[in-house]
């Protein structure tokens, strides 16, 4: 019983980790992204096909979604020839 609790505080935790280090990428693309995009795309802010201001919800879904999408992969090779 007393392992059940350490492996269940231990899955907590590393949620918690999780979705913190998510809140946080999210509040780093919302205090950017009025500061970048509209000078990066400007003609596609004008347009309206981006959008030059984000909400902190909507930046916090953007950065899961691009964690999901582009999760980076490393992969190790040994060559002991």
């Amino acid at each position: 019983m007393d392992n059940l609790g350490v492996v269940l505080g231990g899955i907590l935790l590393g949620l918690v980790v999780i979705f913190l280090a998510a809140f946080l990428g999210g509040t780093i693309v919302y205090w950017i992204w009025p500061h970048v995009i509209p000078i990066v795309f400007p003609a596609a802010v004008a347009s309206g096909a981006l959008a030059g201001t984000l909400a902190w919800w909507k930046a916090v879904l953007f950065t899961w979604i691009c964690g999901i999408l582009f999760k980076g992969s490393s992969t190790t090779s040994s060559s002991n020839k």
